[in-house]
Order: C-alpha cells, then sequence, then structure tokens
C-alpha cells in the first residue's frame, strides 16, 4: 500500500511541477504554526491554457432599472496594432429643457419675434482618451428616424445596437481634443448669460449647421405647440446619433452629469437681448409614472479587425474562441466590444493527491502584458478593474468570483521598474481550495478574465496578454500547499 501510495504521489505532481528543486521546496515554519512533520509545496508549474472570446452581451446604456445610469459616454475612433480600427457612435435622446415659446419665462411679450444668432452643440470631456490627440478629429449629428425605445424584454441598450437615422447630417464640426484642458476649471469664459459651473469650464463648443437651428426659432416664433411640451417635442425629434468621422484617431469620454451635454440656441430679441435656450442630453432613466418619459442614450461599438496581425475578427458567435496557440500565444481583453481572455487550469484538482491531508495557503493566477502592446501616452495599461468570471463551455459568464468578503475578486499591478516585468495577479485561493473541498466535483475548469459585467461597455480599456509556453512571462497558478505527512 505505501508504494501504491508513492506512486500516485509521483504520477500527480508529474502533472504541474518540475524536477527544478528551485520549484518544489519544503520550510519548516515553526512548531507554534505548523507541526515539523508537514511540508510545504511551492508549485507554479500548472499547465495553464488560454484562449480570447467574444461576449455580445454588453450593456452601454447602463442600468437604469437598478438607478446605475453611466454618467459618461464614448465617442470617437481610432487605430490600434493588435485591435485594429474601433469606433463609438453616441446615440441619445434630447430633452426639451423646458417649454420654447413666447411669452414664456424671460420673453415676456408675445409680439416679439426671436432672431436666430448660432446653434452651438457643448459637451464636457474627462480626462480619459485612447488614441492620438494630435490629429483634426470631426463629429456629425444625425437626426433619428424612429424613438429610443427598450427592445422587447431587454432592460437596455448593447454594444451592437443602433436606432435608424439619416444619411445626411443636420449638423457637423472639427476640433481638436485637449482633455487634460477640457476637464479641469481652468477659466472664465467671461459671457454673462453663461451658467458659473460652465463659465468654470473649458468643454467643447462646436458652432454646428445653422439650418436646424433656423427651423426651431421659426416654429417658435409662429406659436408651433412643437415646443410647447416635452411629449409634442420628442415627437417631433425623436433623439440623434454622433458620429465619428472616417479619419478620427482618438476614442474619449464625454461627461453626461453636470454641466452635461446639450445643443444651445443663441438668439437675440427685443432689440439686442442675447439669450439662448438649451436642449439637454439626458442621464439615461426608465419610465416612472404614465405622465413621464423614458430617455436611453447608448454607445455603438463598431470593430474591424479583419486586418489585425491575429485576425481576431475571426470570432463571430460568443460560443466560439481562438485558442492562444492560434493568435501567436496572445490572449486579449477589450473593453466596448467585449474580449475577454479565457484561463483553463486542466489539473488543479491533483492536488488533492499530494497527501492524505493538505490545503492551499495561498493560490494566484499571475499574467503579463505583452512589452510592446502598451505605453505611458496613447495605449496606456487599464485604468479599469479587472474581475474573474467562472464560465461554461458556452463562454457565459456563470459568476464573479469572490473573496472570503464576498467582494467581487480584483487583479492587482505589480509594477516594476523594468516594464516587462510587471504584472498582473489575482487571488484564486478561496477558488482553488473550494475545488479541492468538493474533490473536483462540479468543477468547472475554466475562467473568464476581463472588465467587470457592469463596466465593460462603458470602457476604452485594452490589454494583449502573453502566454507562450516557453515564456518567462506565461500565465501562472502559483500555489503554496500545505502537506501533513
Amino acid at each position: 500500500m505505501r508504494k501504491l501510495i508513492s506512486i500516485l504521489f509521483v504520477s500527480a505532481f508529474w502533472f504541474f511541477t518540475s524536477c527544478n528543486s528551485d520549484t518544489f521546496q519544503e520550510h519548516e515554519i515553526g512548531d507554534n504554526l505548523i507541526d515539523k512533520s508537514t511540508e510545504v509545496h511551492l508549485i507554479d508549474t500548472f499547465t495553464v491554457r488560454s484562449a480570447t472570446v467574444k461576449l455580445d452581451s454588453l450593456l452601454t446604456s447602463g442600468y437604469p432599472d437598478i438607478f446605475r445610469p453611466y454618467t459618461n459616454i464614448l465617442f470617437g475612433g481610432y487605430h490600434d496594432d493588435f485591435f485594429g480600427d474601433v469606433r463609438s457612435e453616441f446615440y441619445t435622446t434630447l430633452g426639451l429643457g423646458g417649454a420654447f415659446e413666447m411669452g414664456a419665462n424671460e420673453f415676456g411679450n408675445k409680439n416679439i419675434a426671436l432672431q436666430f444668432d448660432s446653434l452651438v452643440f457643448i459637451g464636457f470631456p474627462d480626462a480619459r482618451y485612447y488614441g492620438d490627440t494630435l490629429q483634426e478629429q470631426t463629429i456629425s449629428f444625425h437626426q433619428l428616424k424612429e424613438e429610443i425605445d427598450l427592445p422587447n424584454g431587454q432592460k437596455g441598450f448593447y454594444g451592437h445596437h443602433t436606432i435608424a437615422n439619416d444619411d445626411v447630417a443636420f449638423g457637423s464640426a472639427s476640433f481638436y481634443l485637449k482633455p487634460r484642458k477640457q476637464s479641469v476649471e481652468i477659466k472664465t469664459i467671461g459671457d454673462e448669460t453663461i451658467p458659473e459651473i460652465e463659465r468654470k469650464r473649458d468643454g467643447l463648443r462646436l458652432r454646428i449647421d445653422d439650418a436646424f437651428g433656423l427651423d426651431i426659432v421659426k416654429r417658435v416664433n409662429a406659436n408651433d405647440d412643437t415646443l410647447h411640451n416635452i411629449f409634442k417635442w420628442r415627437k417631433f425629434f425623436n433623439g440623434m446619433v454622433l458620429k465619428p468621422g472616417s479619419e478620427n484617431s482618438v476614442l474619449f469620454s464625454f461627461k453626461l452629469g453636470d454641466p452635461g451635454m446639450k445643443l444651445r440656441l443663441y438668439f437675440t430679441y427685443d432689440g439686442d437681448k442675447k439669450g439662448y435656450h438649451d436642449f439637454p442630453v439626458v442621464i439615461s432613466r426608465n419610465r416612472t409614472s404614465e405622465s413621464t418619459l423614458s430617455y436611453y442614450n447608448f454607445s455603438n461599438f463598431i470593430s474591424d479587425k479583419a486586418s489585425t496581425p491575429q485576425d481576431l475578427g475571426r470570432i463571430v458567435e460568443e460560443t466560439e474562441e481562438l485558442k492562444s496557440e492560434e493568435t501567436d500565444d496572445l490572449a486579449f481583453i477589450q473593453g466596448g466590444i467585449g474580449f475577454y481572455a479565457k484561463v483553463k487550469i486542466p489539473y488543479v484538482e491533483n492536488l488533492n493527491n499530494l497527501g492524505v491531508t493538505g490545503g492551499v495557503l495561498k493560490s494566484e493566477l499571475i499574467f503579463y502584458p505583452l512589452e510592446g502592446s502598451f505605453d505611458n501616452s496613447i495605449f496606456r495599461l487599464p485604468s479599469s478593474a479587472i474581475s474573474v468570471y467562472v464560465t461554461n463551455r458556452d463562454n457565459n459568464r456563470v459568476m464573479v468570483l469572490t473573496d472570503s468578503r464576498g467582494a467581487a475578486l480584483r487583479a492587482v499591478y505589480n509594477y516594476s521598474e523594468h516594464k516587462n516585468e510587471s504584472y498582473y495577479s489575482i487571488d484564486l485561493t478561496s477558488y482553488v481550495n473550494s475545488i479541492l473541498t468538493n474533490n473536483g466535483q462540479d468543477y468547472e475548469d475554466a475562467l473568464l478574465i476581463g472588465f467587470p459585467e457592469e463596466s465593460i461597455g462603458n470602457t476604452m480599456d485594452r490589454l494583449v496578454i502573453e502566454n507562450d509556453p516557453d515564456s518567462n512571462f506565461r500565465i501562472r497558478l502559483k500555489t503554496t500547499y500545505v502537506v501533513q505527512n
């Protein structure tokens, strides 16, 4: 019997450790902690297989049903040698901003006509962006042909959704993005008619074509009830989509909260008096009563990966995957588009064969960003949290892994002065112990690593992970295992 146990021990250990003494260590930890007959093994030679999958259910409208709407949106486009051409269009409902009619508010006298001055798009980028900000960017505004309304049975809008819209834009403009300048309070604008919160911000203010603004002023002067209440306004103007130009080189984030995004119509009245009316973008919210309207906005992501060296465009369905052996020993994570790295550790349950009694002290999944796939200016390492999910054969997110306190596990970035030696780690101790406790029963041998479900549709971050089995920077499961002899 003792001989048989020895054979089983050696056979099991062969799966995940080499004969190198550096990967198999015995330590005396102390009589007060662990008995001297206890052995501690450090194992980091598990077989770890990886692949890339693409999930198609990425909410980009936030979660209005549970009061978690997104307070920013992604817009623009860029080219990436690893991820190809990426674009994001923004679909939104436009609020009326209160009654806009003669005799209302500050106008007083119904006999006074308004004179159109200009129509301006106002938006406030935050400091986040991906791509080259030195090139000129363009934006065009297209009216929607139908109202933005949730598809049957859906809780929000996803990254692949679109709404029919006019081919011809009702406005367009060009600009240079200066995210650090436009996202901080740096100066006053000097126009006393502008609210103070805006006078302190240097956002984007882009004059667009006059035709739409002229039509609105004409309707106001004719006392058209289109501009009298929100229900009639929504029937007249379903909403709009913001589209980036084909040569745009940067994807960036617009704020939706104060001071907000809007179309502002400037006008003159009563001789030389100046005024304006805002048509604001309203943060997504569902109908709360029969007397209110739903507001929705979402991003539509468009990705052309046919030109990428690894041809990630081969992944079409969520059930498909590209093994790292087919993509130059790489795995990919990308927000908006929905790429996750799929990781399999097929022999982890064999730890139970190391001794009659034993357990995992610590188990960490370690992975490295590919050198040359990121930099400090254009393609930075992710600022978003990276989570890990248990998955199944169809690549569904079955559940998010949590720590002992029930909080979602997050990857930790371990910085090194040597760029190629920095790495991410995820503590899988509880997960591995649960597999061993159940003797491998019902063990899902695959994990999805990527951005959290609640934010992946609203982040532009991406990551290229190295997993060359012959490289020192391959994906590892580093486990400290205690065996009681």
